[in-house]
């Protein structure tokens, strides 16, 4: 099994989300700028499918989807971008030793959402983000201000939507994962997924959560990172 960067192991090595979230980040919650909004459904569009392979990097590839999203479309990303300029830049700034760029040692996989967002920023992408640390939180997020890039546990139920699209966090937990969150229905009660395991992977690369199991997982250590000040091109 593949052995992470914080010394757990993982079922699978594309699953290698990495928990780190600090004090700080609690004083920069999405909902004051959102409170006074209703709930709406919206999807902001996303036309690009990177697709991670079966490496790691799911938190760099989840970030150029933000970028290549709706409302600050961002041209150009690529696998590459995500790995190189992303994954592999988070991995040298964040608090754990190696890493899978070139010449990194101990050599790992793994990164965190935070470490994610805070190379996004560094590239002049974004100015500022804010964390959803709710049910209620994401729902206004998504419905008025953007995506989010969501990291949560994985369990094996949901390496494939079911017949309906939704994923189940059902069976054995395997790792933990970031992915893109595009979309919510207020009329269904769920929230669309945009992976990085190809288009070919569920509902045309995406499934959809419903609110209960996000709320399960937002709740079991999930974050939910929006970042509220984009730039189309920096």
């Amino acid at each position: 099994m593949p052995i992470l960067r914080d010394e757990s192991e993982v079922e699978d090595g594309r699953l290698d989300r990495l928990t780190q979230f600090d004090e700080r980040s609690r004083a920069y919650g999405i909902r004051h700028l959102v409170e006074t909004k209703k709930p709406r459904g919206y999807t902001w569009r996303c036309d690009a499918w990177l697709d991670q392979g079966t490496e790691g990097a799911c938190v760099g590839f989840s970030m150029a989807h933000e970028l290549a999203a709706r409302p600050a479309v961002v041209l150009g990303m690529s696998n590459q971008f995500a790995r190189e300029q992303v994954y592999w830049e988070a991995q040298r700034t964040d608090q754990w030793s190696g890493g899978a760029y070139p010449g990194a040692r101990p050599r790992y996989e793994g990164t965190s959402v935070l470490a994610g967002v805070k190379v996004l920023q560094s590239l002049g992408f974004i100015r500022e983000y804010r964390w959803a640390f709710g049910l209620q939180d994401l729902i206004l997020a998504v419905g008025h201000g953007g995506p989010a890039v969501l990291g949560v546990n994985w369990y094996s139920g949901m390496y494939d939507p079911d017949h309906d699209g939704m994923l189940r966090p059902t069976g054995d937990l395997v790792g933990g994962h970031a992915i893109l969150c595009h979309g919510v229905s207020v009329s269904g009660r769920f929230f669309k997924v945009h992976n990085s395991w190809g288009r070919s992977w569920g509902l045309n690369g995406e499934a959809l959560v419903s609110w209960n199991d996000m709320e399960r997982l937002l709740h079991e250590g999930g974050e939910a990172c929006i970042p509220s000040v984009r730039v189309r091109n920096p």
